[in-house]
């Protein structure tokens, strides 16, 4: 009994998937991995494990390539020691901090087997927006009218924040179950940052749980 639902099992999944001109719509959570940084003039970073999610849309033209848009969001705290400047010796230290990060990608896939269980690898080109959190200038105050309770004053804090052109390679494995979709991913991404530090790469974890329509 228990072989005849195990080659029941694998003939469903060797079975040509139906995503073929189908579009589907999926999201998940982005775990990105731990990493140590070194930069000009002898300052350190260290990034915990980030957190974020993912979502975004895709068209398969056929049961192995398939072309969408993510847009993708992540937390991660860090830690840095800060080494002074020439002529400022009492401002080393070591500061804690959050950086957040928005991508907006455009990105082919290709699902190497045409069954509901596939490998599949990918890669796309986009935009990345980091806000470090560190404070770029003075308050500044404004006010404006809220429809129900008349004028509204609050203070913001302008931070240290780019976008900068990132590019992304991963692979992963993808299981079609009717019109749902799983999919587990790693998620290498490069940042171009420029200046004397220039590209730097993070992997994510990614899990998709989507529907085909």
């Amino acid at each position: 009994m228990l072989i005849a639902v195990l080659l029941a099992a694998t003939s469903a999944l060797a079975q040509s998937s139906s995503r073929a001109r189908h579009g589907e719509f999926y999201l998940g959570p982005v775990f990105t991995a731990p990493k140590d940084y070194n930069f000009e003039g002898g300052s350190t970073a260290h990034t915990d494990t980030g957190n974020g999610l993912n979502l975004g849309f895709a068209y398969n033209f056929d049961a192995h390539w398939q072309a969408g848009i993510d847009f993708a969001w992540s937390e991660i705290d860090y830690s840095a020691n800060v080494q002074p400047g020439p002529g400022n010796p009492n401002l080393a230290g070591r500061i804690n901090g959050t950086i957040e990060t928005g991508t907006v990608r455009f990105n082919g896939t290709w699902n190497v087997l045409a069954g509901n269980f596939t490998p599949f690898v990918t890669g796309g080109l986009g935009w990345t927006y980091i806000d470090t959190n560190i404070p770029a200038g003075l308050p500044e105050s404004f006010c404006w009218y809220y429809p129900w309770y008349g004028s509204y004053c609050s203070t913001y804090v302008p931070t240290k924040s780019t976008t900068r052109f990132s590019y992304n390679a991963g692979l992963g494995l993808r299981l079609d179950v009717g019109k749902g979709v799983f999919r587990g991913m790693v998620n290498s991404q490069w940042a171009d940052f420029g200046g004397s530090y220039g590209s730097s790469n993070f992997i994510q974890y990614r899990i998709d749980f989507g529907v085909k329509f």
